[in-house]
C-alpha cells in the first residue's frame, strides 16, 4: 500500500470521482494484531476492535442468527401452523414475483411439504395482478381448498385482501420486511422486523429471510432441526433483494453460499450450468449476474411459475428442461433491454439542453414491458447519476419504476402526488406506480419541481470510494485469501476497490455481444494480471499504452473452467 491522501476531487474521463480512504490510526493496527492491508481493510469495513473482528472473519451463529420468539406474533403464526399440520389442511404460500418473493415462496413450500403438509404455492402475474396480495389471487386460492394462507414479501398493506380472505374462511399469516401503514391487516400474524411491536435485533431480513424465521421457529416448535439446505433459498433471496450484508444477513448468505457451491438441487445445479458458472466457486457476483437474472425473467417476460418450479422441483430432466428455457426468456430479455435502454438515453439526449442533465430523469415508451421498466431506470441512474423513472404508456393507464441516488428519496416526491396515482408503493431508492395516463403531465412537472429543489445545491458526481493504493505484487496468496476471507460482498459490504497507478497495457479485445466489454492484459511492478471492463466497451479507444485503473479482485468462474485470478475494472483513465 502507499499513500493516505483522498484523491484530488477531480472528474475523471468516465465523470466519476476517485476517493481513496485515509489510513486508520496507529493503535487500531496494535491492537488488531494483523498486517497492514488486512487491517486496513477491516476499517474501512467499520470494524473498530479485535473483537469485532475476529465476529466478522468468524461469524458465530450463537450471536449472529437471532431467536424468531423475538419477532412479533410468531407464537400465534407457529401455533395457527400446527393446527392446520394436525388437520391436513390446504395451505397457500401467496409470494412476489421477483426473486426474493420466489425463493421464500420456494423455501416455504419446501420445508412445509418435508412435514408432509398440503401446499399450494401461487406466484401473481406482473402485469395482471400486480404487486402484493390481491382479490384475484385470494379466490382463486380458495377455489384450491385453501383454509390458511401465508403470504411471502407483502401483505403488511393489504388490509382489503386480508379481510376478504376472512370473509371467505381463509386466516392469514403474514411474512413482510417493508414499512407498515398506521393502520395493520386483521391478520392471524403479521411478521415483520419493523412491525412496532418487534423485539428483533435485526431490521434488515428480506422477505426470503422472513420466510425462513418462520420455518425455525416452527420446526423447533416440533421439536426438528430446521434443514440447513433452505440456506440457499435464504442466500439466493437476501442478494437479488439487495439486503444488506452485514450481521444476521452476511451470516445467512455467507451460510447459504456454502450450500450452494455443494448443492443437491437439481435446479440450481441446472441454473448454474446454463450460466456457466463453476460450482465450488459461485459467489454472490455469479449470483447476481448469472443465476438470479434467470430466476427473474420469467416474472418480467411472462409468469413466475417457471423459476418457482425449478427451484422446488426434484427431477434432473425436469430441472434441465426448465433451465434452457429461462435462459432462452434471459437472451430475449437482454435484447429487448438493450434496445429499451438504447431509445431512453436518446430520449435523455434530447431532454439535455446547455444546463446539462436534468434534475430527475423520465423517460416512456409505449413499446416497453412493464417487467423491463426497473432494468431501464437502474441503467438511467448508474449513468448519469440522477433519479430516474422508466414509464410504460398505455391508452388510459400507465406503470412505472423508478429507481434514484441516495441524495433524492424517490418515495417522499411521489407521495406528495399521491392523490394522482391508482396505486404507489417502495422505499427511499426504489419504487413503482400505477397512474392514470392523463395525470402523468401534472406528475412529471411536480417530480422535476421537487428534484430541482432538492438537487440545486448537489454534486450529482457519482465517486468511487477506493480502499487504499497498491501494486500488483500485493497480491500474494495469503492476501488475495483474506480479501476473499471478507465475503460474501454487496450491499453494506462492498468488495474492497484498489487503485493501481501506470500499468502497462499488453492486451486490449472487445468481447460480448455487440463488443459492450473489454479484456484486457496489464502488467505493473513485474506483475501481470487479467482484466475485464464490463459495459465499458465504448471506451476502448482511450486506452492507450499505459493506464492508471480502479477495481475489484476476484476470481474469473465463467466458462466452467478452473477459476482464475482477474480485475473487475470499475474505472480507468
Amino acid at each position: 500500500m502507499s499513500g493516505n491522501q483522498t484523491e484530488t476531487p477531480t472528474k475523471n474521463p468516465s465523470g466519476k470521482r476517485w476517493a481513496t480512504r485515509d489510513f486508520p490510526p496507529r493503535d487500531f493496527y496494535q491492537e488488531i494484531g494483523l498486517p497492514p492491508f488486512h487491517s486496513h481493510l477491516l476499517y474501512n469495513r467499520g470494524i473498530r476492535g479485535a473483537a469485532d473482528a475476529d465476529l466478522f472473519l468468524n461469524p458465530d451463529a450463537r450471536l449472529l442468527l437471532h431467536s424468531p420468539d423475538l419477532l412479533p406474533d410468531i407464537a400465534a403464526a407457529v401455533a395457527r401452523l400446527r393446527r392446520a399440520l394436525d388437520a391436513n389442511e390446504r395451505i397457500g404460500v401467496f409470494g412476489d414475483f421477483d426473486a426474493d418473493g420466489i425463493t421464500g415462496t420456494a423455501l416455504l413450500t419446501t420445508a412445509l411439504t418435508d412435514l408432509d403438509a398440503d401446499v399450494v404455492p401461487y406466484i401473481p402475474h406482473r402485469v395482471d395482478e400486480g404487486h402484493g396480495l390481491n382479490s384475484r389471487a385470494v379466490q382463486a386460492l380458495r377455489r384450491k381448498g385453501v383454509s390458511l394462507l401465508i403470504t411471502v414479501d407483502c401483505g403488511a398493506t393489504n388490509i382489503a385482501e386480508v379481510d376478504e380472505a376472512s370473509a371467505l374462511g381463509i386466516d392469514t399469516i403474514i411474512t413482510d420486511h417493508h414499512s407498515l401503514l398506521p393502520a395493520l391487516p386483521a391478520s392471524v400474524a403479521l411478521i415483520n422486523p419493523k412491525h412496532p411491536r418487534s423485539q428483533y435485533p435485526f431490521g434488515e431480513l428480506t422477505g426470503v429471510g422472513m420466510s425462513f424465521k418462520l420455518i425455525e421457529a416452527l420446526y423447533h416448535a416440533l421439536g426438528l432441526e430446521w434443514p440447513e439446505h433452505l440456506l440457499e433459498f435464504v442466500a439466493l433471496g437476501t442478494v437479488s433483494d439487495v439486503g444488506p450484508l452485514v450481521g444476521e444477513n452476511r451470516f445467512l448468505v455467507k451460510k447459504g453460499l456454502e450450500r450452494i457451491n455443494r448443492t443437491q438441487s437439481p435446479g440450481l445445479r441446472a441454473l448454474a450450468s446454463s450460466a456457466r458458472l463453476t460450482m465450488g466457486a459461485v459467489d454472490t457476483e455469479a449470483l447476481s449476474f448469472g443465476i438470479i437474472p434467470r430466476l427473474n425473467v420469467a416474472g418480467r417476460l411472462g409468469v413466475a411459475d417457471t423459476s418457482l418450479e425449478l427451484l422446488t422441483t426434484r427431477c434432473e430432466d425436469a430441472a434441465r428442461r426448465l433451465a434452457h428455457q429461462l435462459a432462452e426468456l434471459n437472451a430475449e430479455r437482454q435484447t429487448k433491454t438493450r434496445n429499451a435502454v438504447d431509445e431512453a438515453e436518446r430520449q435523455v439526449a434530447a431532454q439535455t439542453h446547455s444546463q446539462g442533465i436534468p434534475p430527475i430523469i423520465i423517460v416512456k415508451s409505449a413499446d416497453w414491458l412493464p417487467g423491463l421498466l426497473g432494468l431501464i431506470a437502474g441503467r438511467l441512474a448508474d449513468a448519469y447519476y440522477r433519479p430516474a423513472i422508466a414509464i410504460a404508456l398505455g391508452e388510459t393507464s400507465s406503470r412505472a419504476s423508478a429507481r434514484s441516488i441516495p441524495e433524492f428519496d424517490i418515495i417522499a416526491a411521489l407521495r406528495q402526488s399521491d392523490h394522482l396515482f391508482d396505486r404507489y408503493g417502495g422505499h427511499q431508492q426504489a419504487a413503482g406506480f400505477t397512474i392514470p395516463t392523463d395525470a402523468l403531465p401534472e406528475l412529471e412537472r411536480s417530480l422535476s419541481d421537487i428534484a430541482s429543489d432538492q438537487l440545486a445545491e448537489v454534486d450529482l458526481t457519482p465517486t468511487i470510494d477506493i480502499d487504499c493504493e497498491v501494486q500488483f505484487a500485493v497480491f500474494d496468496q495469503p492476501n488475495f485469501d483474506f480479501i476473499q476471507s471478507l465475503a460474501p460482498f454487496g450491499a453494506g459490504n462492498p468488495a474492497p476497490v484498489f487503485l493501481t497507478r501506470d500499468a502497462r497495457v499488453l492486451e486490449v479485445r472487445p468481447v460480448g455481444q455487440g463488443k459492450r466489454h473489454i479484456k484486457l492484459r496489464l502488467t505493473q511492478g513485474g506483475v501481470t494480471m487479467s482484466a475485464i471492463a464490463f459495459n465499458m466497451g465504448a471506451r476502448a479507444r482511450e486506452i492507450g499504452r499505459r493506464i492508471d485503473i480502479v477495481y475489484s479482485i476476484g476470481l474469473d468462474t465463467w466458462g466452467n473452467r478452473q477459476p482464475t485470478l482477474q480485475l473487475t475494472l470499475r474505472d480507468f483513465r
